[in-house]
């Protein structure tokens, strides 16, 4: 991110906690995609990702109307969608994605690969991270797929650095040797 898309995002954040229309949709643009291919990779639905996706939003926006603390937008609303997809599958008794059924490569942008052998396909690498438990599956893909940091995860789960970095590595490893 450079100095000026930096510097925008924190005068709109600014804006935003007084309840600024246009900064929120400057932030609903920059995370609706980021968002949705989370949510995605959770549901393995399109239809029920663009909803949630949408209940997310609004959800948020109703916490910035209501003046309630906000430190960070991003991992605000990452939470927001990681509570609302744990929901999802609480209400619809599924506990599990249909690995047969994984979304289209090109709706989630995965970068694993910078941590995995080069030569190895990325639809092995999906169908693999969705037999990995649940908490390596959400650290891999904040960090991998939605590129967030170690201090913004350890906001959204609840945990602290070093026990996310623990995780990730765990994580990382399992993932290999599925993938093997």
């Amino acid at each position: 991110m450079g100095i000026k898309s930096d510097l925008q995002e924190k005068v709109a954040f600014l804006k935003l906690k007084s309840g600024n229309t246009d900064a929120y949709g400057y932030f609903y643009d920059k995370y609706v995609k980021k968002v949705y291919s989370f949510v995605l990779f959770k549901v393995s639905n399109k239809e029920v990702a663009e909803d949630l996706t949408q209940d997310i939003f609004l959800k948020t926006w109703q916490h910035i109307v209501d003046k309630k603390e906000l430190k960070s937008f991003q991992a605000f609303i990452f939470r927001v969608a990681r509570n609302s997809v744990i929901d999802h599958y609480r209400k619809s008794n599924k506990k599990t994605v249909d690995i047969d059924n994984i979304p289209e490569i090109e709706d989630i942008k995965v970068d694993i690969n910078e941590s995995l052998d080069k030569s190895i396909d990325i639809t092995k690498i999906l169908k693999n991270i969705y037999q990995l438990k649940s908490e390596y599956q959400e650290v891999l893909l904040l960090h991998y797929v939605q590129d967030l940091a170690i201090d913004d995860i350890a906001d959204i789960l609840g945990k602290k650095k070093n026990n996310i970095r623990v995780i990730i590595h765990r994580a990382l490893n399992k993932l290999k040797e599925k993938v093997e």
